[in-house]
Parts: structure tokens; sequence; C-alpha cells
């Protein structure tokens, strides 16, 4: 069995090998996200320094993050309480029809 060599890519004008357990075409996905997220700040001008441009988007990407989450949770308790609506309607709907 081959060794994982690691999927090739190239974020802000570095290359790197990264192993992952995912597809190789997931990890290039993800890879050019950090990589236009770092070039849109560097665009903007915030800091010629690489590891600060690295911990904005790094930062920008965990806003994003906690903010879908924060979508998830919310509409993870729409569906429970739909959920539980229908549940209380068929149990009812059941009960009517066995009398």
């Amino acid at each position: 069995m081959k060794a994982n060599q690691g999927t090739p890519v190239q974020i802000f004008g570095q290359v790197y090998r990264l192993r992952s357990d995912e597809d190789a075409d997931r990890v290039r996905q993800i890879a050019e996200m950090v990589d236009q997220r770092m070039n849109r700040i560097a665009d903007r001008g915030a800091s010629a320094d690489n590891y600060r441009i690295a911990v904005l988007a790094a930062l920008e990407l965990a806003d994003e993050l906690y903010a879908l989450k924060d979508k998830h949770a919310e509409l993870q308790s729409l569906v429970d309480a739909k959920s539980s609506s229908l549940a209380a309607l068929l149990d009812k709907a059941v009960k009517e029809a066995s009398k």
C-alpha cells in the first residue's frame, strides 16, 4: 500500500502538500478558499506580513463558521419544533382513527 504523499496545493504563493482523509478535490477546494481569502485581505492593504494576513484570514473564516453554526442551530430548533408538532398531530390522528 502506497503511503499518502499528500495533495499539492498553493496558498498565498507557497506550495504545500496536505495529507488528509478527505478527497483530493475537497482538499484543493479548501486550500483555494484559504488562498482567495488571504489574497482578498492582502488586496485591501491590511498588512504586508504574511503571518498577519493568515491570522486575519483564519479569523474571518472562523467568524463565518460560527455564523453558520448559529444558523444551523436556529434551523435545527425550527425543525425540532415542527417535528414535535407533526408528531402530536399524528398521535392525535391515530387515537381518533382507533376509536
